[in-house]
């Protein structure tokens, strides 16, 4: 009897201890895939197999179900207006040519959303162009800035981060924004950034620059990772047709930062091997926006590598913001906002 009884305790605890395993196992393999997904590392054709790694990626934030991807329904309008000054401040009347960006509320996230409080993550954001660069600044209320109110902590799964090379560094890594950009505006189910004029996506940290290194706020290059890629993107930064003022906000503006951004048509935006976006010439051209938030490491349990918050502008599914099909359109318009 006593044999029969430890019998079935042992065989209990031998079931207990492998779903166990197998739940790990497919948690840590989930937060593998993401990574690769969210670095271009994973071909966007077998990436609706890959699970959501965290509860709050399986919630259906839509009303109606997934998302109508492909229809760009998400439109900003850049106007033509006065050049601004890239110093990271937001002068008086220096944006009001321009068209305005409130987020996150309303926005699209990967996480818990942070619209609850928006002394926790929010933003008020601008875009115009000049006739000759585009330009996008944010405004951002950030109540703890990683780095900076906290250590710099790194993911479990990749304690090279920080560095910045194409072939361990992780360039979204730290509070910051990242643009994407299709300025074909051409697209199918299955296509992605290519990483040049055509399409890229890019990050701005406040975390650490391709310029200034780790704790110097500006461009920290992009994805996809590979050397090519690495190479162009540092090549836009260097030469100035890529180039963003970062500052962190004084104690009397409140918690967060300032980013100002300019982009150059050319080389930056390319419809063809021969053709730039006109800014001219009305144009659309695909376009995204994603608001990343570290906090200390234990608020983001559960998510990402414990990334705190993770927003996007553009209304799609998680897993399928990095295909071109999924970005919102930004409407280049050559003459002047009406007041």
């Amino acid at each position: 009897m006593k044999k029969s009884i430890l019998a079935s305790i042992l065989f209990v605890f031998i079931l207990y201890a492998s779903i166990q395993m197998a739940d790990q196992e497919q948690s840590s393999s989930g937060e593998k895939d993401y990574a690769l997904l969210e670095l271009g590392l994973i071909d966007s054709s077998i990436k609706s197999e890959i699970k959501s790694i965290n509860k709050a990626s399986h919630i259906d934030r839509s009303e109606g179900g997934e998302y109508d991807l492909g229809d760009y329904p998400d439109t900003l309008t850049a106007y033509l207006g006065a050049t601004p000054t890239l110093d990271g401040f937001i002068g008086e009347g220096e944006y009001d040519d321009a068209e305005k960006i409130l987020g996150v509320s309303g926005w699209h996230s990967d996480t818990p959303p942070a619209s609850e409080n928006t002394k926790d993550l929010s933003v008020v954001g601008w875009v115009k162009h000049d006739g000759n660069s585009l330009y996008l600044a944010f405004d951002v209320t950030d109540d703890v800035i990683y780095g900076f109110d906290t250590e710099r902590w790194l993911p479990s799964g990749n304690p090279d981060a920080n560095k910045l090379n194409y072939d361990k560094g992780w360039p979204f890594w730290g509070d910051g924004i990242e643009l994407m950009m299709n300025s074909t505006y051409k697209w199918d189910d299955g296509s992605r950034c290519v990483g040049d004029g055509r399409s890229w996506q890019f990050c701005c940290s406040t975390n650490k620059s391709v310029l200034g290194g780790l704790g110097v706020g500006g461009l920290s290059s992009g994805l996809p990772l590979n050397e090519e890629v690495w190479n162009r993107y540092e090549s836009w930064i260097r030469n100035g047709d890529m180039e963003a003022a970062v500052r962190l906000k004084d104690k009397e503006e409140g918690r967060g930062y300032v980013f100002e951004w300019r982009i150059n048509p050319n080389p930056c935006m390319m419809i063809d091997d021969t053709t730039y976006v006109d800014l001219s010439k009305e144009t659309k051209v695909g376009f995204n926006i994603e608001l990343q938030d570290l906090d200390e490491k234990e608020k983001g349990k559960g998510n990402f590598s414990n990334m705190h918050h993770i927003d996007y502008w553009a209304k799609v599914a998680s897993n399928r913001k990095t295909d071109l099909k999924s970005f919102g359109t930004l409407i280049i318009k050559p003459e002047k906002k009406e007041h």
